[in-house]
């Protein structure tokens, strides 16, 4: 007489998926990069930041500001972007926030209709604040051991 058994693999694999709590975005943003060059990422993201600030504020203070990008838009920008670049600095999960400031500082001085230009302005708002959530994520998630 034998007794068979029967398993049902999809079952269990369905319980790791549902287990995990992190979606496949997070996962891949939370990579770390070797030290030296997630430092030097991060410090070139913060001088270039640094710098497209102060040129808005010189181009702001000579009463040429149409010229350059608003010095708002440019000092909330470069703040959120800096300081994800400098948390995040081990893993290259701030380039969605990057990626948001920079399409948030092309719709500032992009003429559109006000409701549209207000909207973009929105859309591209929750695209920063949604790189800095995933940013901070992707950080807690890279430091925890893969097994």
């Amino acid at each position: 007489m034998s007794t068979h058994v029967i398993s049902q693999p999809n079952e269990h694999q369905q319980d790791v998926v549902g287990s995990d709590e992190h979606g496949t975005l997070v996962r891949s943003l939370s990579t770390t990069l070797p030290p030296a060059l997630g430092n030097l990422l991060a410090t070139i993201v913060v001088l270039a930041s640094l710098v497209i600030g102060i040129w808005s504020l010189v181009a702001t203070w000579s009463g040429n500001a149409e010229d350059f990008l608003p010095f708002f838009q440019v000092s909330v920008a470069a703040t959120v972007v800096s300081l994800n670049a400098l948390y995040a600095r081990r893993t290259f999960s701030y380039v969605i926030t990057l990626i948001g400031a920079i399409l948030w500082l092309w719709v500032s001085v992009t003429p559109f209709a006000p409701f549209f230009q207000v909207l973009l302005q929105a859309i591209t708002v929750v695209i920063m604040l949604a790189g800095v959530v995933f940013s901070t994520a992707a950080v807690r998630l890279s430091k925890q051991p893969r097994f």
